[in-house]
């Protein structure tokens, strides 16, 4: 199901697996990082009597909210309700920790949160190639653990 209008600033689960496709053999051919991160706030929007629908918008309007604050060249895709996916080219593992950090600070205002949520409820995934003992055989495995590519 595309909850996407054509014009979106977010990519479609198929345009995702092309551009982290092309990006992996970017990254190897160039001997460039490439980093991913998995953003999951579906904890959060569980504890609230959201429909379906409405926790899909409000995954839309939050990836579409973190794609406004990052480059041009870094692509967001929601996964379901509540997750998220950000390809960040030439990104290290600790550039994209420290923009997951940041990102899940913008985020919980735009959560309904009740008094008593925590931070800790947003759960932040961070993989990057190359990294020290990091081969692309990881990498992939990350993709295919997380992201259900295949």
């Amino acid at each position: 199901m595309e909850l996407f209008a054509y014009d979106s600033p977010l990519l479609s689960y198929t345009e995702f697996k092309r551009i982290l496709g092309q990006e992996i053999k970017r990254s190897e051919r160039y001997c460039e990082y490439l980093s991913l991160v998995i953003i999951d706030f579906s904890s959060l929007m569980e504890r609230y009597p959201l429909s379906q629908k409405e926790r899909a918008k409000m995954t839309f309007r939050i990836g579409e909210r973190i794609k406004e604050s990052i480059r041009e060249t870094d692509f967001v895709c929601p996964l379901g309700h509540g997750k998220l996916a950000l390809i960040l080219a030439g990104t290290s593992k600790e550039g994209a920790e420290y923009l997951a950090a940041k990102l899940e600070e913008g985020i919980l205002p735009l959560l309904p949160l009740k008094a008593g949520d925590e931070k800790g409820r947003i759960k932040t995934m961070v993989i990057s190639y190359p990294e020290a003992g990091n081969g692309k055989q990881n990498l992939l495995k990350f993709i295919n653990s997380y992201l259900l590519l295949g």
